[in-house]
């Protein structure tokens, strides 16, 4: 049933409680597993600036796309994951919409993502990527609470 499943992990242990969930269900149906991680913009883009304000620009995206990579290339080496075979990948950009765009365009079948405790008022300010997903995908979103400490 579902055989392309894609899991969001932004490098916090919280959204890294999804991870058992998505190799369930992986292994269950035999499906792919992707692991994606979105580099926000580190500052805004240059514009008219100087061009050691744009080299410093595209240092830092750099350096937070290796970051990621990196990232992203630990987890799939873990044991327990390994054995799913996942795919990863980095992109950049605003987290839920480039979250969206990648799932109408990858034709997942379900995403796995963690989902953090209500109770934190920095999430009533701010929106949730979670909440967002929910009311726009295309396609079943599994939200996995955060533990309780």
């Amino acid at each position: 049933m579902y055989q392309k499943i894609l899991i969001p992990l932004d490098g916090t242990l919280i959204a890294e409680e999804a991870i058992p969930y998505a190799l369930e269900l992986c292994c269950l149906s035999g499906g792919t597993l992707t692991l994606v991680r979105v580099v926000p913009s580190a500052i805004e883009p240059p514009g008219l600036y100087s061009m050691s304000d744009a080299e410093t620009w595209l240092i830092r995206q750099r350096q937070l796309q290796a970051e990621a990579e990196g990232y992203l290339a630990e987890v799939a080496v873990r044991p327990e994951i390994t054995a799913a075979h996942p795919q990863s990948l980095v992109i950049t950009g605003d987290v839920g919409q480039s979250l969206l765009t990648l799932i109408e365009q990858g034709a997942f079948d379900i995403l796995v993502m963690a989902t953090r405790d209500r109770r934190d008022p920095v999430r009533w300010v701010l929106g949730s990527v979670a909440d967002y997903l929910v009311q726009r995908a295309p396609i079943p979103v599994l939200l996995v609470r955060q533990r309780e400490a």
